[in-house]
């Protein structure tokens, strides 16, 4: 027993280090920061809240996003606030309409609650003017990624599956600081910590594309052709994530050769240099544009970027594109232009203790 006791202190002072290393080495945060924690009640959240906490590095704050869609939602956000309670943390509840969204968007339940997700924990960032929000994505959700965009056709950037660190806002940073661990690990070490988290019964429901690659795609994958088959799409992830951020930096060159204006809700470029670039850089520099002008990055398909480039190659001559951004050819230039954002504001409350 005391060696059983020995042995799971040690893996979580291990898991500790390994978390601290991996903060350090994207650097997502610096210390004393205010750090908005996305916490579910999940293993992962739980994991990644009660990490963070223990390193005593940022100024912690806990946020839990309530989607409106299950019965257990509420008892949920109790158990976050508890959690908050019990450490001394302030706790942030938002209220979003899933359905609502869904409808507004024209977007699947399964969408139009992860974009409201963050959209919301977007908002509460402002509020509580926490320039980093952290999720809990793991390994395991790294590899439903990257099988679920590879099957679904994707490009080298979304092949390369979530990043460690990316914008969320202009002054807001969302940081994965679990993506190195397994879901075993993480559970271990809520255990280890004497920690509960809840279950969310809808992450059995196979109609969900994520959760149908994670109960029975996988599964099978690993039965039937290589056991090691999540080992194998995290190294091709890496690989992509390497090759996608050399080419990125080149892509980067080339949208500012390109640019003739960047103000408010336009960017104008110039065809010339992107007609002579490979469309693969030609394609990444339009996405910083895109990017510029606050663009859906998952609305824009691999066909839209086609129709863009037949934009610049002058086979096109006008473009409506996802989130009502408007491309047009003038003269010798692509102009990308939008008329503004859409979708119903995040209804926000709080419980617990707040500042």
């Amino acid at each position: 027993m005391a060696l059983d006791a020995a042995k799971s202190a040690r893996a979580g002072r291990e898991f500790l280090a390994r978390l601290a290393e991996y903060i350090r080495r994207h650097e997502m945060f610096a210390e004393g920061q205010v750090v908005l924690a996305a916490v579910s009640g999940g293993a992962d959240s739980v994991a990644l809240a009660e990490g963070l906490r223990r390193l005593g590095t940022c100024r912690l704050h806990l946020g839990h996003v309530h989607h409106g869609l299950r019965g257990d939602a509420d008892a949920d956000a109790d158990f976050v606030a508890s959690l908050a309670g019990q450490w001394g943390l302030p706790f942030h509840l938002v209220r979003i309409d899933t359905r609502e969204l869904a409808r507004r968007w024209g977007a699947s339940i399964e969408e139009a609650a992860r974009r409201g997700r963050y959209e919301a924990l977007s908002a509460l960032a402002g509020e509580v003017a926490a320039p980093v929000v952290a999720v809990g994505h793991h390994a395991d959700d790294q590899v439903e990624t990257v099988l679920y965009r590879l099957v679904r056709g994707t490009h080298l950037r979304g092949l390369a599956g979530m990043r460690p660190r990316r914008a969320l806002a202009e002054d807001v940073v969302l940081v994965r600081p679990l993506l190195w661990a397994r879901r075993e690990q993480v559970e271990a070490f809520c255990r280890e910590a004497g920690l509960r988290w809840r279950t969310d019964p809808t992450n059995r429901q196979t109609d969900f594309a994520r959760n149908f690659i994670r109960h029975e795609v996988l599964p099978m994958l690993r039965r039937r052709l290589n056991p090691q088959v999540d080992e194998a799409l995290l190294r091709a992830a890496w690989a992509a994530g390497e090759a996608e951020a050399v080419l990125a930096e080149l892509a980067g060159r080339l949208f500012e050769r390109a640019c003739r204006r960047r103000r408010g809700g336009e960017v104008v470029l110039r065809a010339g240099p992107l007609k002579k670039a490979p469309p693969l850089l030609a394609t990444m520099a339009l996405r910083e544009a895109l990017a510029a002008l606050e663009a859906r990055e998952q609305e824009m398909t691999q066909q839209r970027y086609a129709e863009l480039l037949e934009l610049v190659t002058g086979r096109r001559t006008a473009l409506d594109l996802p989130g009502g951004i408007r491309a047009e050819r003038r003269g010798p230039d692509v102009c990308l232009s939008r008329a503004g954002r859409g979708g119903p504001p995040p209804r926000r409350g709080t419980g617990g203790p707040e500042t």
